[in-house]
């Protein structure tokens, strides 16, 4: 038996390589394995853009429902890009949605989980995507217009992606440090460049995103591993 977490998979059906990537693990898994998603499951652009379209189309939807259907349980947190598909997670994925932090005892180890994005850990435009006006407002704009507004987007995250996680860490370091004797392991999301503290107390794990990578924390009798794969893409 083994638990599993990773977040910032960001899938949308436009970008099937992450969708591939992630059933690549999740087909992997058996019937007595968890895994817990802590955040940014699906991107803005599908809750807003590819809502309507079959969630099956996408691999990585796919092989999550099949998981929950051989009885593996999934728990997902809410991130700042999905924190409205709570109930689309639960009834397309059969999964428990938590809404923020979430603190659980897994194989002996105090584990804190949270998403990072209420941390401090984002530029304060991010701040809308959390916004329902937002979502509603952005799924009424016309494609082509849509599809400038998300390159640019894109453009800017490129540009200044390092810095963010730079200062992002830093954040989480503090944060950890504050959890100190109240929990073995932080694990948080948001911030896209892994990080794992090691012999750390407590020690915290960054799982990172899928766009570069494919990363993820395995809890298997009583040991956590951080594992981060080249996206071979």
């Amino acid at each position: 038996m083994a638990d599993y977490f990773l977040s910032d998979v960001h899938l949308r059906l436009d970008e099937p390589r992450r969708g591939e990537r992630l059933a690549a693990l999740v087909d992997r898994l058996g019937p007595g394995d968890s895994l817990t998603v802590v955040g940014d499951l699906c991107d803005f652009w599908y809750a807003a853009r590819q809502w309507r379209d079959d969630p099956m189309g996408c691999a990585g939807l796919r092989s999550l429902a099949s998981f929950r259907d051989r009885g593996g349980p999934i728990t997902i947190l809410a991130g700042n890009h999905d924190a409205w598909l709570g109930p689309f997670y639960e009834r397309t994925l059969g999964a428990r949605f938590v809404p923020d932090v979430l603190d659980e005892e897994v194989q002996g180890l105090r584990v804190h989980l949270a998403h990072g994005h209420r941390l401090g850990a984002h530029t304060p435009w991010k701040t809308v995507l959390k916004s329902r006006a937002f979502l509603s407002a952005f799924r009424s704009v016309p494609a082509p217009l849509a599809d400038a507004l998300g390159a640019r987007l894109r453009r800017s995250n490129l540009k200044n992606q390092e810095a963010f996680d730079r200062w992002g860490l830093e954040k989480y370091r503090r944060y950890a440090d504050r959890l100190s004797g109240a929990c073995d392991l932080v694990i948080l999301g948001h911030v896209h460049s892994p990080l794992d503290t090691g012999s750390a107390r407590p020690r915290l794990v960054v799982l990172g995103g899928w766009y570069a990578h494919s990363c993820y924390l395995v809890v298997e009798d009583g040991r956590a591993s951080h594992v981060v794969e080249p996206a071979g893409d």
